[in-house]
């Protein structure tokens, strides 16, 4: 046998028995056999046919542990031995990381200073439009007044031009010499209007027409006014908006004709309009009132026959 042969190179043992071993110990040359043992390398264990001896367990057994202390030497240096497959990809990931920071800063970077440029590009035009609203602005305000001045000049003439007009109608008489839809009575003429306006608006107008709003000094005037005006509340010229009340011709208040609804003026304040109530109106009976300048009433101009020309 192949096993058989590769241990002729072993010394030969010694035949005679030992005393401590009966013959019956002894396996014959006839029992040769290979005992496979536990999962691994074979172990030996069988007598030499051509010598007719043994081999004892103790040598199956040394054969066995060099065996085992070679194989397990090469699984521990295999295990020693890093992967350099790993090492390597481990750095080259760490500079990817790297380079992929860098790279999203110096994005980040650029995109914050173009918004910069934009921004300041985006305020010096809102500067500019701002610059140009102000100079409209103030040329407007200067035409307005320009024009204003016009439409002034324009009233004091088609009132003088009226006033022409109503003495040629009375063949040359100056008695009467209101403009035309004006009505007098005594020494004035009164304009009454056919729609609404806040208070300060309908003052402005009067004033446009070289006129004021209604200033009542009797009663006689009350009734005149009373006969002519609609059912609507009507405007005059009666406030507090500055302080006491006051008439806008400078008519003494204190000291002259009032006709005010009882209990009135209360400058009530719970309208939802917000402040109080700091103009004088006519109701609907003729009666005084004071009421938010705001509100939309007709109005009442005056003129004294010594104006209009």
């Amino acid at each position: 046998m192949r096993l058989a042969n590769t241990m002729s190179g072993l010394p030969r043992p010694n035949f005679a028995c030992p005393p401590s071993f009966p013959r019956s110990s002894l396996v014959s040359a006839s029992s040769l056999a290979i005992a496979p043992s536990q999962p691994g390398p074979r172990s030996l264990s069988f007598i030499s046919h051509r010598h007719g001896g043994y081999i004892g367990p103790s040598m199956v057994m040394k054969y066995e542990d060099l065996q085992q202390l070679g194989s397990e030497e090469k699984n521990q240096e295999i295990r020693k031995a890093p992967p350099p497959q790993v090492g390597l990809w481990y750095i080259c990931s760490e500079h990817r990381l790297i380079l992929l920071s860098l790279g999203l800063n110096f994005l980040l970077l650029v995109a914050v200073c173009v918004i910069g440029s934009q921004t300041r590009s985006l305020n010096q035009k809102v500067v500019s439009v701002e610059s140009s609203l102000q100079k409209q602005e103030q040329d407007f305000k200067a035409g307005q007044s320009e024009v204003v001045l016009q439409v002034q000049r324009l009233t004091k003439n088609v009132i003088s031009l009226n006033y022409q007009l109503a003495i040629l109608k009375n063949n040359g008489s100056a008695k009467t010499c209101c403009p035309l839809d004006w009505l007098e009575h005594e020494c004035s003429c009164y304009w009454f209007s056919q729609s609404g306006n806040s208070w300060p608006e309908a003052d402005k107008y009067c004033q446009l027409q070289n006129s004021h709003l209604v200033v009542v000094t009797s009663l006689e005037e009350q009734k005149f006014i009373e006969k002519h005006m609609g059912s609507e509340p009507s405007w005059m010229g009666l406030t507090d908006q500055n302080g006491p009340w006051r008439w806008v011709d400078g008519t003494d208040y204190e000291r002259g004709f009032k006709y005010w609804s009882p209990n009135q003026p209360d400058d009530w304040t719970e309208h939802g309009l917000g402040g109080g109530e700091d103009c004088a109106s006519f109701s609907s009976d003729g009666r005084w009132n004071d009421d938010v300048c705001q509100r939309p009433f007709s109005w009442i101009c005056e003129i004294e026959l010594g104006k209009t020309s």
